[in-house]
């Protein structure tokens, strides 16, 4: 996995989308009303969490379920961590995830990937403990944002309990945080089955950051 941008980068990536040459992104929109799946495919509260979540302790960074949640540590190390379904791929999702800052720096992301292909290429759509929102593409690699880093007030900075939903339908790519739209974006750029993850990740290296995931829902049409 490789390390999130650090966030100037990542605004000045956002200013490029908006130059004619970017063609991957379409101008966000409301969403359309009928798209949500209304039927859960899986459900977990992690008390204890379906085996099927990945999970380890390196010294880069653990996953482990404590309490009914499920942890993801970002040691500081530069790496981002996510905790994969192992060995499930999806092609349609609405991921719906209640996720919580537990300690280490504000400056991070968390959130959750769909059509992972593998560490290099994947749909990230996160927010931040102090108040940002973003949707990305990774790419061999390579990082573009497709929407954001932008700061909105609908996300519960500091420590506070955050409802995200992540919607991955056709090209098409949608964040609510608290029952609130955030933004949406098109993109053709990876195949549209793939892997499901839950992310965090501090954005400074030597920064440290805990994130908590509970509530995890996933839908398909």
């Amino acid at each position: 996995m490789t390390p999130a941008s650090r966030r100037h980068i990542l605004y000045a990536l956002a200013f490029l989308l908006l130059l004619p040459v970017v063609a991957c992104s379409s101008p966000t929109t409301p969403p359309p009303a009928t798209v949500t799946p209304t039927t859960a495919s899986l459900t977990d509260d992690f008390a204890p969490p379906n085996p099927a979540w990945a999970r380890f302790d390196t010294a880069e960074s653990a996953v482990y379920a404590q309490a009914g949640e499920l942890y993801l540590e970002d040691r500081g190390r530069g790496i981002a961590v996510y905790a994969p379904l192992a060995g499930k791929t999806f092609t349609d999702v609405v991921v719906t995830v209640q996720v919580r800052h537990v300690q280490g720096t504000v400056n991070n992301w968390m959130g959750a990937i769909c059509r992972q292909q593998d560490e290099d290429n994947y749909y990230l759509l996160a927010i931040s403990a102090d108040g940002f929102y973003l949707i990305l593409l990774v790419e061999d690699g390579a990082q573009t944002p497709l929407a954001g880093p932008e700061p909105t007030n609908a996300i519960r900075t500091g420590k506070a309990r955050n409802h995200l939903e992540a919607h991955c339908l056709g090209n098409r790519l949608s964040l609510w945080v608290n029952g609130q739209w955030l933004s949406a974006r098109t993109d053709t750029t990876l195949p549209t089955t793939g892997g499901v993850a839950l992310f965090a990740d501090a954005v400074e290296r030597g920064e440290t950051s805990v994130t908590a995931f509970d509530n995890f829902v996933l839908k398909q049409p």
